[in-house]
């Protein structure tokens, strides 16, 4: 195949304004199964710069975490790289994290659009520069799953589009993909086949777009960004374990989800956090927590250690009290403590580093245990979408249930075999995290080589 030599910036905008495919920064070959590892367009004098779109909102320490996930990825993988963090909004926790971690990281900030006002400078020269523009983890590509807002799922293509007339090559890192109602699959289509990349976090996303025709050079199983977070708040983590008296690998950490409204209540439509629970949402909560209290019960009592129930979103420390600790039996009531206060993801992680092992109805507060090597079982909801399958696609489906599907004996199971043969537990993590980590790896050459880097030597 042949390699294109780029000498600077100016002739390599020329190129891809010729290439036969010119909203793709490299031409694949006709058997290409997926990956850009044969692909290099070699940049000489030259810093690549990449902006990162990340962290969706504050009052969920998995969207916190998505961040620092990958930037850790691209810090390590991508280190000749500049990276651009883009808020749209003001995340002043997650930025706490990035300042204190990823001190090479400039952060961007402003909407994309705001009424007849130009495009925000700030933005603007972040898009003359970048060689690359990366969605970070999430599910922003859906239509009618959680709503039907068509000004808001446009205006997430609409970066996209920019790219696309500015020849700025884009991809998607650690997407689900769950629903395109119409009349958006079309749309979603065409643009979305014109990324240099779409890594989908669990196989049923990527065979979701498969199926209906998406067809970017790079469309591949590649696990969320919150797999790569190693950052910790030491200080707050032990004050706070000291301070409740958890030890060490003696408690079970639980995080569950309810169908309540967030404490800070929005317009528009939230079917995962409806303002106004309707009869079934309440109904469907009391026999959720029902189980997740069979369960805390007969674990205390059966292994001795103790619980804490903590918050992914900040909304679900009023249930833990009023739907779970209030009415556990007093035995065992007395073995469990329920996090009150909400807290950032570095403190997050220093405490789940300590945990036993993590229970959970969220998906993020376990990655960011696997990431520490910490044993987890996960009970999903169906209306929760996809994302629950990436535990099974890393090899832990006898970690996996649907929680409504299920019940607390089943799940209680796996957790005392845990308990029981905690070192065989931990090495099984071990070697989904291996699985999780050559996947990185294996990302990260496909962004190095979109940016016009060479193959890593590693």
């Amino acid at each position: 195949m042949k390699k294109y030599k780029i000498e600077d910036r100016n002739t390599r905008r020329n190129f891809l304004k010729t290439a036969a495919a010119a909203t793709i920064p490299f031409v694949l070959p006709d058997n290409h199964k997926g990956t850009a590892e044969n692909v290099v367009i070699p940049v000489k004098n030259k810093v690549p710069v990449i902006i990162l779109r990340s962290s969706w909102q504050e009052v969920n320490i998995g969207d916190i975490g998505h961040t620092p996930g990958t930037l850790r990825l691209l810090e390590r993988y991508v280190p000749e790289a500049e990276i651009l963090l883009w808020h749209s909004d003001p995340r002043p926790n997650t930025e706490k994290i990035v300042r204190k971690n990823f001190p090479r990281v400039k952060l961007i900030k402003g909407p994309w659009s705001n009424g007849d006002k130009p495009f925000d400078s700030e933005l603007k020269n972040a898009f003359e520069r970048a060689d690359l523009f990366i969605m970070n983890s999430g599910m922003h590509y859906n239509f009618g799953l959680f709503n039907y807002d068509w000004p808001k799922t446009m205006s997430a293509l609409t970066p996209f589009y920019y790219c696309i007339d500015k020849k700025i090559p884009f991809g998607l890192y650690g997407q689900s993909f769950d629903k395109m109602a119409h009349p958006s699959l079309p749309v979603f289509k065409d643009v979305l086949s014109k990324a240099a990349f779409i890594y989908c976090r669990e196989t049923e996303s990527q065979k979701f777009l498969q199926q209906n025709g998406f067809n970017p050079p790079v469309l591949d199983f590649g696990p969320d960004g919150c797999f790569g977070i190693d950052v910790r708040d030491e200080e707050k983590g032990l004050a706070y374990l000291q301070k409740t008296g958890l030890q060490d690998q003696k408690f079970l950490a639980v995080i569950i989800r309810t169908n309540t409204p967030k404490l800070a209540i929005i317009e528009g439509v939230d079917l995962l956090n409806p303002a106004k629970p309707t009869a079934e949402q309440q109904k469907q909560d009391q026999e959720r927590m029902a189980k997740v209290i069979e369960m805390i019960t007969v674990w205390v009592r059966k292994t001795g250690l103790k619980v804490l129930v903590a918050p992914e979103m900040d909304k679900e420390m009023i249930p833990a009290k009023t739907m779970v600790m209030d009415k556990l039996p007093a035995d065992v009531k007395d073995k469990v403590v329920v996090r009150d206060t909400f807290w950032n993801a570095d403190e997050a992680m220093s405490v789940y580093a300590r945990a036993h092992c993590i229970f959970g109805m969220e998906p993020h507060s376990l990655i960011m245990g696997m990431a520490l090597g910490v044993p987890i079982l996960h009970v999903r909801s169906v209306s929760h979408g996809r994302k629950g399958f990436m535990f099974r696609d890393i090899g832990l489906s006898e970690w996996l249930f649907e929680i409504d599907e299920s019940n607390a004996s089943e799940w209680l199971k796996p957790l005392l075999a845990i308990h029981d043969d905690y070192k065989l537990a931990k090495e099984k993590v071990r070697e989904s995290m291996n699985f999780v980590h050559s996947k990185q790896a294996a990302t990260m050459e496909t962004v190095r080589i979109t940016t016009g880097l060479p193959k890593s030597k590693t």
